[in-house]
């Protein structure tokens, strides 16, 4: 075939130019499915209809020596095509067709206190489970709570409260469900202690066409991590499901159990983590991108899963906003949480600062959170400065700068304030000092555990 400069040519080279670039950008790097799918998939249809054309028009025109060098050349182009097509379909998909985690059975921790501790239980049917547990040293065991999942009422969802539990001690638990785990309880006034901070995952990204789909590689990181240290807990700061990306597969309560479902059946979870206890709260991605519509619409049927799986294993002060963390000498504020009870609202960009404010200021401000706690820690879904380049550079708090120097110069008056941010898709450390430099805020902004690979360095700053 001769390709000369023809429309089918031109249509050729740029279908072709655009799928071998878009589509490894998209499976690696950035997996945003609206953006990134039609012009993949157009491209594809472009260059397999053109290419079909081009080879039926051409099949009589040149000598046999030639076609084969011709077609040759051809033959590798259409299939390194081909390639690129296929691994964003299986990248898509392949989740979505095979595993919707319907016979997921699994048992993980929640909030731990010095003598009581919280489970999460997931069964795959409808059935009546009991939990018993004991201290690791003790054989006897305790029985604890019979619990029946009816009818599939909160996706067969679990969550069991053991109590009278001793100080600063190793535990075991089972169920007549077969699960098996352990976790330790807290020591009443430790001097020191460890925490993991961190946000976003997505299972089977980046893409690897011959690993797991659920495969969640930062899981793995985090687990040889907590293996060799002593770790108190995880603060989880949003996005742990991405409903939306690559693809949204559909907008009911169902579709967001199943995403949670994917996440808890990954093989990269191990018992180490499941034995620590995680505290979250949530962000735009368990709704939808870039969420604004507060508790309205789609948000409630995003918000059943999410209690069901996250929060209903955590302590009640962590849904009203602060905590007593691990009963030593530190005291978290959540920016996210604004009502009562153990129900998380989403609070988003600009409205994160009038919506915290009006909550927080006094509480930060008061004599009580100053002396009484050496550390104080605030917690939040989005950076205290700007999220990372693109649409979201912007500064998150942009049109309420006068509401965050408050909260600033409340916290310069506090000794001993430290910010953790989740959802910057990259690690920053910003340092607040205050104007006359006898007081700082520091702020740890880190993510993502496992999404947003950039494998380049991105902002380098003094401050």
């Amino acid at each position: 075939m001769d390709f000369a400069v023809t429309w089918p040519a031109s249509v050729l080279a740029i279908s072709s130019l655009t799928l071998r670039i878009v589509a490894p950008y998209f499976v690696q790097w950035l997996p945003l499915g609206p953006r990134f799918t039609p012009l993949i998939y157009t491209s594809s249809v472009l260059y397999f209809t053109t290419f079909a054309y081009e080879l039926w028009r051409h099949q009589h025109k040149y000598r046999h020596k030639h076609r084969e060098q011709r077609d040759s050349k051809s033959l590798s182009f259409w299939i390194v095509n081909l390639l690129c097509l296929l691994a964003t379909v299986d990248f898509v998909y392949r989740n979505h067709v095979f595993y919707d985690g319907n016979e997921l059975s699994f048992s993980r921790v929640g909030y731990v206190e010095s003598s009581s501790a919280r489970v999460v239980i997931r069964v795959p049917s409808t059935s009546t489970v009991q939990i018993e547990y004991r201290q690791d040293n003790i054989a006897q065991w305790t029985p604890g709570q019979v619990l029946s999942s009816h009818c599939g009422n909160h996706d067969n969802v679990l969550t069991f409260t053991l109590t009278s539990l001793q100080e600063n001690a190793s535990h075991v638990y089972r169920t007549n469900a077969s699960h098996i785990g352990s976790f330790r309880t807290s020591q009443r006034n430790p001097k020191r202690w460890t925490l993991v901070t961190t946000s976003c995952i997505k299972p089977f990204y980046p893409y690897n066409p011959f690993g797991h789909s659920l495969r969640i590689r930062g899981l793995e990181y985090l687990s040889r991590f907590v293996t060799s240290r002593n770790v108190e807990f995880v603060l989880f700061l949003g996005d742990f499901i991405y409903i939306d990306l690559p693809h949204r597969f559909g907008w009911t309560t169902g579709d967001y159990y199943k995403a949670y479902r994917q996440v808890y059946s990954s093989p990269s979870w191990s018992s180490q983590l499941f034995a620590l206890p995680w505290l979250h709260i949530y962000d735009d991605h368990e709704i939808t991108n870039d969420w604004s519509g507060n508790e309205t619409g789609l948000y409630q049927y995003a918000i059943k899963p999410y209690l069901d799986y996250q929060q209903l294993l955590i302590h009640r002060l962590w849904g009203k906003g602060q905590l007593t963390t691990r009963s030593c000498e530190a005291t978290c504020l959540s920016l996210s949480p604004i009502r009562g009870g153990i129900d998380l609202r989403l609070l988003w960009m600009t409205d994160l600062a009038k919506l915290c404010l009006a909550r927080h200021k006094d509480g930060i401000s008061s004599r009580g959170w100053k002396r009484r706690m050496a550390r104080k820690v605030i917690v939040s879904g989005v950076p205290f400065t700007r999220n990372w380049r693109g649409q979201e550079a912007n500064d998150s708090w942009a049109g309420y700068l006068w509401e965050r120097q408050l909260l600033l110069e409340k916290m310069w008056k506090t000794d001993g304030v430290v910010i953790l941010s989740g959802d910057r898709h990259e690690h920053a450390a910003t340092l607040f000092p205050s104007p006359d430099g006898t007081s700082k805020v520091i702020e740890f902004s880190t993510s993502p555990l496992s999404q947003f690979y950039q494998p380049f360095e991105r902002q380098v700053s003094a401050n």
